[in-house]
């Protein structure tokens, strides 16, 4: 038996010193020969990289659908939606934006224009107006068409050319403002004055902005924060060190378990932050009760809340925002709506009231795998092991060849295809 083997490994060879060489053959067979060599060669390598790269792929795209990331799109969606709910169509909702704009920024008696819900509108704009549904109003004005007639030619035509339209429409009129869209549909007296507001009150937002931070000493006027003051002059924030010596020989626990967690460098922001809320009466009854209920462990949490929302807002937008909350939960559930929302989280208090923290259903159970994410693990799996399978396959019929002396399934092929495509020797 190991003499055949043998043999069949030596007639292979005999057979192949019998086939011409490329250099032997005319152009013809050479070209055929080069072509299959090539594809030979090559279709292995290319099958293995081609599983590798797809299972890291799925692999990648099993891990997007884990944990609380995985709802982002569905909360980010419920809040898109809830805007969208507000007008109609786009029209009514762009007058609905401009004018809720002006009203924001007015001159007001004393009082600064209220260019932070100016801010938060401004980046509301695009989920308010509907991209989709302001770009059929666009393309109705490009073409001179009703919005009737834009919608009844946009809806007839392919997907992919109503998509392609309606962006064009989009982008052609930003380009002509120069700007973002929300800038171009302002008002030009609103433009005006959000821009000799960010002049003015540019060194007040940087003291703000070093005061939450812990940076810098003293007291802060709230009264000069746009929003935080319904008519009083002077509001003075005293600084940690300040509201500690003030409230805490005067019994009163919540001022001053905040004012000493001013120090803290993780729960630090917050902490001022609630103290703001509570002096310019943005915390309603219910929401200082339940921080008066807790113990400091929990209310560390509650101004840890409140500083990550600030840090997806701002400090002005945190403080106003406490309105919403009537619980130490309702912080939780503020601070995973403004990672979604934003900067636009103060525009949709403005117009959803409380009913803005409806819009986030908590994070999903971050132990079990989802359904999504196990289908892609597992298919990920199978090609990797279809992967390394040809390469195990390889080292085995390597090995077979060498201990048995027997010619393996694609030595026989490309002696076959040796013989066909250049000829034996005559």
């Amino acid at each position: 038996m190991a003499r055949a083997s043998k043999d069949s490994l030596s007639r292979m060879e005999a057979r192949a010193r019998r086939v011409r060489s490329p250099r032997e053959a005319g152009w013809p067979h050479r070209l055929a020969w080069w072509g299959w060599h090539a594809m030979a060669s090559g279709v292995r390598p290319a099958i293995f990289m081609l599983l590798i790269c797809l299972a890291g792929y799925l692999g990648f795209d099993g891990l997007r659908h884990l944990g609380p990331a995985a709802n982002m799109p569905e909360r980010g969606a419920r809040i898109d939606a809830a805007f969208a709910s507000l007008a109609p169509d786009a029209a009514t909702a762009a007058s609905v934006w401009r004018a809720e704009l002006e009203a924001a920024m007015q001159p007001r008696a004393g009082l600064p224009p209220d260019n932070a819900l100016a801010a938060s509108l401004l980046a509301a704009f695009e989920p308010m107006a509907g991209r989709e549904r302001f770009s059929s109003l666009l393309w109705a004005e490009l073409n001179a068409r009703s919005l009737n007639e834009a919608e009844a030619i946009l809806r007839a035509l392919p997907v992919w050319v109503r998509a392609r339209e309606l962006e064009s429409a989009w982008t052609g009129r930003m380009v002509q403002s120069g700007g973002t869209m929300a800038q171009l549909m302002a008002p030009d007296l609103v433009r005006a004055r959000l821009n000799r507001a960010s002049r003015l009150y540019d060194a007040l937002d940087a003291s703000q902005a070093a005061f939450f931070s812990g940076h810098e000493e003293g007291a802060l006027n709230l009264a000069l924060l746009p929003g935080l003051s319904e008519g009083a002059q002077e509001l003075w924030l005293p600084s940690d060190g300040v509201a500690a010596l003030a409230h805490c020989p005067d019994a009163q626990p919540l001022e001053c378990a905040l004012a000493r967690m001013g120090r803290d460098g993780e729960a630090g922001q917050g902490a001022r932050l609630l103290r703001a809320a509570l002096l310019a009466g943005h915390a309603g009854p219910a929401f200082t009760a339940s921080l008066e209920a807790v113990d400091e462990a929990a209310l560390r949490a509650v101004a840890s809340e409140m500083g990550a929302v600030a840090r997806h807002t701002s400090n002005i937008d945190a403080i106003r925002l406490t309105a919403l909350l009537e619980s130490p939960q309702d912080a939780s559930r503020l601070r995973r709506l403004s990672i979604e929302a934003g900067p636009r989280t103060l525009a949709l208090a403005h117009f959803h009231g409380r009913d803005a923290l409806a819009l986030d259903r908590g994070d999903p159970p971050a132990a079990p795998v989802q359904r999504e994410a196990l289908e892609r693990f597992v298919l990920a799996g199978v090609l990797a092991a279809l992967a390394f399978g040809i390469v195990l396959a390889a080292l085995i019929s390597a090995f077979s060849v060498r201990a048995t002396g027997r010619a393996g399934l694609g030595q026989r092929i490309d002696i076959r295809m040796r013989e066909l495509l250049l000829g034996r020797k005559t």
